[in-house]
């Protein structure tokens, strides 16, 4: 009964996941990017505050997840970071429907998350007692706002989230609701892709692809720094840790583009889930000699496809790019983040 609910804080330095995460991961239906690997690789990193992760239970049953970094102890102004420790697209509180109402009716129901949300602060309050000033909610859906907006409240929209909604009978229904330049230019790019001798395209579980961890962290930072556009925005990439976790987890997918001689051309990671596949991070070559143009748009419509033909609802398309998502299907869904002060 959700009466019973309470929210038990772990040991983020543990090796081993405490007894119950893999439960409440399955009993939610969690994505991977909640996987106990996944927060000790945030935890070991450097950055600012301490790692916070821990179950709500209902009486004995783990139904979810919350993960948070505190800043600012002892006499500094307490301040609670609530995120998901493995995609953007996601909260912090993780419970049975693994997202948000907004995007799918089977999410969590806002009496769920209302006693959710005061569990989790209670147990805030015991292990950071009077220093505990605010907590900020990020990646917060429209239908979550109303629950979080109680007393003192500051609210600030971030980057929408693309999301793709799948009712397609097929690939080719999909491709037909795009224009027709860019529905061309899909069937276009996956024909070229499979006669280019110099490219090879590989999609399947990330423990197959024999992806070596220091090259596509590589990759990936590269890319996120050619991209970078937001100069006094700080840049936002994964570290080789990150890497190394989520490359081992059984519910996460690759694909990826290789030369004649086995060497990375580009790759993705997708979180993928039977309800809203999460896309990762995204890493290439710069245009040039050894990599072909447009596999960025071609490894989404690999994905895409790949979702339709399995049926899920939706594909979690992540921040920015928004514009080239569009032109795909894709539509921004707004998220906020909110602080609310402690008392």
């Amino acid at each position: 009964m959700i009466g019973d609910l309470h929210f038990e804080l772990c040991d983020v330095s543990a090796g081993e996941a405490p007894r119950g995460w893999s439960d409440g991961m399955h009993n939610a239906g969690l994505h991977d990017a909640w996987s106990w690997s996944v927060v000790r690789a945030r935890n070991q990193g450097p950055g600012r505050g301490r790692m916070l992760a821990g179950m709500f239970r209902d009486g004995d049953r783990v139904i979810g997840l919350g993960a948070a970094r505190l800043h600012g102890v002892g006499r500094l102004a307490g301040l609670v970071d609530v995120d998901c420790p493995g995609t953007t697209s996601l909260p912090g509180i993780a419970l049975p429907g693994a997202v948000s109402t907004t995007l799918h009716p089977s999410g969590t129901g806002p009496d769920l998350l209302a006693a959710a949300l005061h569990a989790f602060e209670s147990a805030l309050r015991r292990e950071c007692g009077r220093w505990l000033r605010a907590i900020v909610y990020r990646q917060l859906y429209r239908a979550e706002l109303p629950v979080v907006l109680r007393g003192a409240t500051v609210t600030r929209e971030g980057a929408p989230v693309a999301v793709l909604r799948n009712g397609f009978a097929d690939h080719d229904a999909y491709l037909r609701t795009l224009r027709k330049s860019r529905r061309v230019d899909q069937r276009r790019l996956a024909r070229l892709v499979d006669a280019d001798p110099e490219t090879s395209v590989w999609l399947g579980p990330a423990r197959d692809a024999d992806l070596d961890v220091d090259t596509m962290f590589r990759l990936n930072r590269a890319t996120v720094r050619r991209n970078h556009r937001n100069r006094w925005l700080p840049m936002h990439y994964w570290r080789r840790e990150m890497f190394a976790a989520v490359l081992a987890l059984p519910g996460v997918d690759v694909i990826r583009y290789t030369d004649p001689a086995g060497g990375l051309i580009a790759a993705s990671l997708v979180f993928d889930h039977p309800v809203a596949p999460v896309l990762g991070p995204w890493g290439a070559r710069p245009p040039g000699p050894g990599r072909r143009s447009g596999l960025w748009f071609d490894h989404l419509d690999r994905l895409i496809r790949r979702a339709v033909e399995s049926g899920r609802p939706l594909v979690i398309g992540g921040k920015g790019q928004a514009e080239m998502k569009a032109s795909l299907g894709f539509v921004p869904y707004q998220q906020w983040s909110v602080l609310r002060r402690i008392g």
